[in-house]
């Protein structure tokens, strides 16, 4: 429950709000980042294994973009060796890509965030990113996942599909919902027995993530 800002906004390099690498069950909420030179939340190539990022504000909005348009490009890298990453109750505002790049080894369970206003892209998926994402709410996302996608990743499409998440997720997959974003659609389930005997966090439908998010994420919200 704090808040990361004003980092070397104006540097390319100037730093990251949050950095983890070689860890493992670490858990991040409730934080507001805003005005970082670099990445808001990062996890590193060396394995920081169990990980969650819940309830956190990440606050786009920035006098130097890398995309020259006041919207933060760098902003939540997923790069570990050997991770699983669970974000869930996130609000991630005002970027323009990497919101999250996911890669490495990680696998990533993306369940009840909102995106709200992006001028490029939500997902980044690189090779070694196995990805679920689930209730989630993307309003005003350009691109809510760039392509090519050399990972894998499941987009929850339709209520047919998503029964196979309760295999191995424990519940069927919730749908997200969409506002003005371009939409991506993946059924790619091959991954999914590496969610079994893994704590998985529960989903509720998209219909009340946003405003719940708006209400809860960030610091001094607890």
């Amino acid at each position: 429950n704090i808040a990361i800002t004003d980092i070397n906004e104006k540097y390319v390099w100037g730093g990251d709000a949050i950095t983890i690498d070689g860890a493992d069950m670490v858990w991040i909420d409730h934080v507001t980042t805003a005005r970082i030179g670099r990445q808001h939340i990062v996890l590193g190539t060396s394995a920081s294994n169990r990980v969650t990022l819940s309830n956190n504000y990440i606050d786009g909005v920035t006098s130097y973009s890398a995309t020259c348009d006041g919207y933060a490009y760098w902003g939540i890298y997923l790069d570990g060796s050997s991770d699983l990453v669970t974000m869930k109750g996130n609000y991630i505002y005002h970027t323009s890509g990497r919101s999250p790049k996911v890669g490495g080894n990680t696998l990533l369970h993306a369940v009840n965030n909102y995106w709200y206003q992006s001028s490029g892209h939500a997902f980044e998926v690189d090779s070694g990113a196995y990805i679920v994402v689930e209730g989630n709410v993307f309003q005003n996302i350009g691109t809510v996942v760039e392509t090519p996608v050399s990972g894998s990743i499941f987009t929850s499409p339709d209520t047919t599909t998503n029964a196979a998440c309760t295999s191995y997720l424990g519940h069927a997959c919730q749908l997200n919902g969409y506002g003005s974003s371009t939409a991506y659609s993946s059924s790619t389930t091959s991954f999914f027995s590496d969610f079994s005997g893994k704590n998985i966090a529960s989903a509720s439908a998209y219909t009340g993530v946003a405003a719940s998010v708006v209400a809860n994420a960030g610091y001094g919200k607890i």
